[in-house]
């Protein structure tokens, strides 16, 4: 186990690595630069700016340079905020984003977990039909439906018809401007998990160990329990990559939902061409993205020893 824990690390800073260097020469190499505008500046002011932030240095030089930088948790400052610093706008929109997160994968386990167990498990007869039917209706919505057709959806039922909460902005986090961005976030994953949760339970329960436990006249939820520890392997192995979805889709979501969180300042960073901006949330999301992803493995491993056995043979 600490064998594939060391590995796993050394694999997971090696691609960190690859998507800073591959992140900041393409941000470099694209036409167009951060002190562009319809009004051009004068030259001499262009090229004292340029010497400012050190983008006059040849372009391997920048990256040895934003690479020191990085190692001492120094992002730079903003090239479109001129008045903050990549650090400072982290502070603040960080924390928002992780919130909205974690809101998101916390409600997609526990809706799509239950839905899944209900679909699964449920004796034949009418609750079978109705949680396997609940479990269809929210795959076909969180799947067909992409967030940016979900969000103006939702903000136009419970926002603009039923007035029930607000269709944008953050309010220093009140929990009821949350509620949609978080339901936004989580209604794709609560689909796939719920559809994962409920195809590997129903293979468990069919195991022939399983078989036995009903021999012996333990209850079926008894048997149940003992059957997700199971089936809760493929859920566990697809969190990753959730997480990597929903990070992701913050971008969009914080944009519609006018939140003031790291997609926001991705999506202003990007259109300024602000480099540093754009560099510091891509490091952030990317090495957010590989330490779940580190996470999830290792506790795969845990819940099934059999894989660490087979790496260390």
């Amino acid at each position: 186990m600490a064998w594939r824990a060391l590995s796993r690390i050394f694999a997971s800073l090696a691609t960190l690595f690859i998507v800073i260097a591959l992140a900041f020469f393409l941000m470099r190499l694209a036409p167009g630069g951060p002190f562009d505008s319809e009004r051009p500046l004068d030259p001499e002011i262009a090229k004292n700016l340029r010497h400012i932030y050190r983008l006059d240095l040849p372009l391997g030089q920048q990256f040895l340079v934003y690479l020191q930088s990085l190692a001492r948790g120094d992002f730079g400052p903003s090239l479109h905020w001129r008045d903050f610093s990549v650090n400072e706008l982290f502070a603040h929109a960080l924390p928002i984003s992780m919130r909205l997160g974690a809101e998101a994968m916390i409600a997609a386990l526990a809706i799509g977990g239950a839905l899944g167990i209900v679909g699964a498990a449920a004796r034949p007869g009418w609750r079978a039909t109705l949680g396997g039917f609940a479990v269809d209706v929210a795959a076909f919505i969180g799947v067909l439906l992409p967030p940016f057709v979900i969000a103006p959806l939702l903000q136009l039922f419970f926002g603009l018809t039923l007035h029930a909460l607000p269709v944008g902005g953050w309010n220093e986090g009140a929990w009821k401007n949350q509620i949609l961005p978080a339901a936004t976030l989580a209604l794709p994953q609560i689909a796939i998990i719920a559809r994962l949760m409920q195809a590997s339970l129903r293979d468990a329960l069919k195991e022939p160990h399983m078989r036995t436990l009903r021999a012996f006249g333990l209850s079926p939820w008894r048997i149940t329990t003992h059957a997700i520890r199971a089936a809760i392997l493929p859920v566990v192995s697809y969190l990753g990559l959730a997480a990597a979805n929903v990070l992701t889709g913050s971008v969009v979501i914080e944009t519609i939902f006018g939140i003031p969180g790291m997609g926001r300042y991705f999506v202003d960073g990007a259109l300024g061409r602000d480099y540093t901006l754009v560099m510091g949330t891509v490091v952030v999301v990317a090495a957010l993205v590989i330490f779940f992803n580190l996470l999830v493995d290792l506790t795969y491993a845990w819940l099934d020893p059999r894989i660490a056995d087979a790496e260390g043979r």
